[in-house]
């Protein structure tokens, strides 16, 4: 295995280890000096076993973050790098592969007028749903994302976002506007983590009623090539004791028939005991871009011995045998 690999995880060990013997405490970022400003960040070790496919051991996600508040200013900017190390075992492409470049994740202010409005600009995660507004990996709970994020909605907007909470209806409104290239893109050349997009403009509607939750969400955007798509998107959360039942179902669609007439999941968590979670999902998509259709379930179980720190293992067992799949993790936030 590459020297790098070792190497980084021992870094990354030894800063959380250090981080126990100081003031810090895991998952909190360390303060930089006396400034309204903090350093962080996670890092997600991934193990998967493919049907008919070989096996693939790999330094998934690297980030390093910084964040903070100030009066009426918040911020974060984020560099992550994907599948930093990755070794392909058996199968027909065994390889050993490094990816050392950082791309810009999420980079934003957010300017607070008052408890009702808030303004965001810069790169964000697009505020679509929940699971793509739960972006770093050691806090989802599963390895594995759902299929709804990767098809359906570009999961980040490079733009502005303008947020309105109704306190008295418990309702949050969200105007996305997007006029340009992806802030990465922009930079790098390079698309990374989204589609290859130069237009976005959505509406969100979310609200929580006593044990529930919900998000409406709509939405036109562009590729670069011109090709142009809407969507729809509903999600709802219903959380009781030591249950969360989850699910979000859409279609994206262009001017003239449906490209993805459906895509959608439905899980539900059950929390064993503090720090012990089983969760059982089931998911459904047509692609008919990509010819592609499948029905699958997810069961998965994850262990956190303490909250910034996750131990996931996972089995999907799809209607179309060949993608069966086995995935284990481990991830820290630190």
């Amino acid at each position: 295995m590459n020297g790098r690999f070792f190497s980084l995880i021992l870094l990354l060990l030894s800063f959380s280890l250090f981080a126990q013997e100081s003031e810090y405490k895991l998952g909190r970022g360390i303060r930089v000096g006396k400034l309204p400003l903090y350093a962080g960040g996670y890092f997600s070790l991934m193990y998967e076993d493919r049907s008919h496919a070989g096996r693939t051991l790999k330094l998934d996600d690297v980030s390093l973050m910084l964040y903070g508040e100030s009066g009426h200013f918040g911020y974060l900017a984020e560099m992550e790098a994907n599948d930093v190390y990755r070794e392909d075992i058996g199968g027909p492409e065994a390889d050993e592969t490094v990816h050392d470049h950082f791309h810009i994740e999420r980079l934003y202010i957010d300017y607070t007028f008052d408890e009702t409005y808030t303004l965001r600009g810069g790169k964000f995660n697009s505020p679509i749903g929940f699971w793509n507004l739960t972006p770093i990996n050691v806090l989802r709970d599963t390895t594995s994302n759902p299929v709804v994020t990767e098809i359906l909605f570009p999961r980040f907007t490079t733009g502005v976002d303008l947020q309105y909470n109704d306190f008295e209806h418990a309702t949050t409104m969200d105007l996305m506007l997007q006029a340009t290239k992806d802030m990465d893109t922009l930079l790098s050349r390079e698309v990374y983590n989204n589609v290859d997009l130069n237009r976005h403009f959505a509406l969100g509607l979310s609200g929580n009623r006593e044990n529930w939750s919900y998000h409406l969400n709509g939405g036109y955007f562009r590729l670069v090539d011109e090709k142009s798509y809407y969507y729809l998107c509903a999600s709802a959360q219903y959380l009781y004791r030591k249950w969360k039942v989850q699910g979000e179902v859409g279609s994206r669609f262009d001017k003239e028939k449906a490209v993805v007439p459906y895509v959608g999941y439905l899980q539900l968590r059950y929390r064993i005991q503090e720090g012990h979670d089983a969760i059982v999902r089931v998911e459904s998509y047509d692609n008919r871009q990509k010819k592609q259709r499948d029905t699958f379930g997810v069961f998965a179980y994850t262990y956190r011995p303490w909250y910034p720190v996750a131990i996931k293992g996972e089995y999907q067992w799809h209607a179309i045998g060949r993608n069966d799949r086995f995935l284990l993790s481990f991830s820290m936030l630190f």
